[in-house]
């Protein structure tokens, strides 16, 4: 520790020692740093204080009726959103400092100036805010934090009308599309049911009733057709009974064909006893019994005789009935056998029917609710239309004006003056302690020591101080000299820029120039 503060000693001391360093360093940049702080340009600030008011008594009268947005969310999105590039061009264009610009840069610097100088705060109560702007010119700083009041106003009506225009345009295209879809979905239902109309949901009872009555009726035709057969071959044979039985009665009366046949057949048999088949007069005598019998057959009597019959006429026109009604039993059968299948087929199609029509109902349930509720909003869009145009979410009341200000707001010119002195003084201290470390002096044995390593055996006092005194005074007097001067420069320049009037005379000399 004593080490330590050895060193610091010498260090001090070697600076001590090169002093004039930091007067001559002082009175180099003192003067022009101040120089400089006094040249600097005036800035003047202006501000303004508003109050959003985003109570209405509308609101709690027109809830659930129109669309109520949260006035403070968009209070707090029209704070954030200020500085926006658009807003940032309108409040150039409305205090025409656009038109002082010549090139692109020019345009971008300004706008990054707005930017960056145009300052919106919280006021500490909610819903007040201070808008200022801090800027060379007075009048300029004022036009600004105006048009920025100005901007900040209208957005937020402007925003709200245009946030209620578009909403209102994108629910009247959306409602146009699901009316339309909507009527296509009409058309399409009305269309499948008009084509599907004995397959809407209900007709499956109705098809398997049907089916059963069919089946009933089926098997009752086919007792009937059984019935109906059995009675027509009893029928049948009977008629062959009692046509048989006619026919053998009828064959005791022999007719004239009858007496020539059997001459012919004897006379036949005595030629066949003589001669072979191949004999001319047996060829002739077959040829004439041919002859005979198809006469005899086309000339019909017995036929005739058996036509002539009553009992054989009446059980021919039976069962002739008894045909037609086995005929049309089985033309029923065959009937209700193609209906019963046309009906079985259309039940096994009903369930795919039904299917196409649950999912055409439920697509037409979506798109008419969808429809429904768009209609309902664009309602309560138009009601929130109407509800801005003639009442206001959030009013403004200008609290504090924008003015123009009378002084200058900054820069802070004492404090830079200060800060001036106090590095120029740092940089003296830095150039004597160098100065120390280049032209080294020993103050003690033990720094000689460390500095030659040799050793040290004594130390010869000066016996003639007088003239080291001397001149230890003169410079200790001019140290000082120069020392209270650089603070009395130090104590003009802060009055002059603490005077406004002197500086104003000051900065208008310089204008002149």
């Amino acid at each position: 520790m004593k080490e330590q503060l050895d060193l610091l000693i010498q260090y001090l001391n070697g600076i001590w020692l090169n002093r004039r360093w930091i007067w001559m360093t002082a009175w180099v940049i003192c003067p022009l740093g101040w120089i400089a702080v006094t040249l600097m340009p005036n800035q003047y600030t202006s501000e303004a204080r508003v109050y959003a008011d985003t109570q209405t008594i509308l609101k709690p009268l027109m809830q659930g009726l129109a669309i109520n947005a949260d006035p403070s969310q968009e209070l707090r999105l029209m704070v954030k959103t200020l500085l926006s590039r658009r807003n940032l061009e309108t409040i150039a264009r409305y205090t025409d400092a656009d038109v002082k610009t010549r090139t692109t840069e020019e345009y971008e610097d300004l706008l990054d100036t707005l930017k960056s100088d145009i300052s919106i705060q919280s006021a500490g109560k909610e819903n007040l805010f201070t808008i200022s702007f801090t800027g060379k010119d007075a009048q300029y700083a004022q036009d600004v934090v105006q048009a920025s009041l100005d901007v900040f106003v209208e957005n937020a009506v402007g925003q709200k009308k245009m946030d209620t225009r578009r909403a209102n345009e994108f629910i009247s295209t959306q409602l146009a599309e699901y009316e339309a879809r909507l009527l296509d979905s009409e058309a399409k239902l009305a269309d499948f049911k008009r084509k599907n109309a004995g397959y809407l949901p209900g007709s499956e009872r109705g098809f398997v009733a049907k089916s059963e009555q069919m089946k009933s009726e089926l098997e009752e035709t086919r007792l009937q057709l059984r019935e109906a057969q059995s009675s027509l071959i009893s029928a049948r044979r009977q008629l062959d009974q009692e046509t048989n039985l006619a026919s053998k009665q009828s064959s005791g009366f022999k007719t004239e064909y009858d007496l020539r046949l059997e001459a012919l057949q004897t006379r036949l048999d005595s030629l066949l006893f003589r001669f072979t088949e191949r004999h001319p007069d047996v060829r002739e005598t077959r040829r004439q019994i041919e002859e005979l019998k198809t006469q005899q057959s086309s000339s019909g009597s017995n036929a005739a005789q058996l036509a002539l019959n009553p009992v054989l006429q009446e059980m021919k026109l039976t069962v002739g009935q008894m045909e037609n009604q086995v005929a049309s039993l089985k033309a029923r059968e065959e009937s209700l056998i193609e209906k019963i299948r046309i009906n079985d087929e259309k039940l096994e199609y009903l369930p795919k029917i039904e299917a196409e029509l649950t999912s055409m109902m439920r697509n037409y349930e979506v798109t008419k609710g969808q429809y429904d509720e768009l209609l309902s909003r664009r309602e309560s869009a138009l009601l929130s239309q109407s509800l801005d145009a003639k009442s206001d979410q959030i009013s403004f009341r200008i609290i504090d004006p924008p003015l123009l200000p009378r002084e200058p707001s900054g820069p802070m010119r004492p404090l830079f003056l200060t800060v001036v002195l106090i590095l120029a003084v740092g940089v003296g201290f830095a150039l004597a302690f160098i100065a120390s470390q280049i032209w080294s002096v020993a103050f003690s044995p033990t720094q000689i020591y460390k500095q030659l390593q040799l050793p040290v055996f004594g130390v010869v006092s000066a016996t003639e101080l007088s003239g080291l005194k001397k001149i230890e005074r003169w410079r200790m007097l001019r140290f000082s000299f120069v020392s209270v001067l650089l603070l009395v420069f130090f104590v003009c320049f802060v009055v002059i820029n603490s005077m406004p009037s002197v500086h104003q005379l000051i900065m208008q000399g310089k204008e002149m120039l």
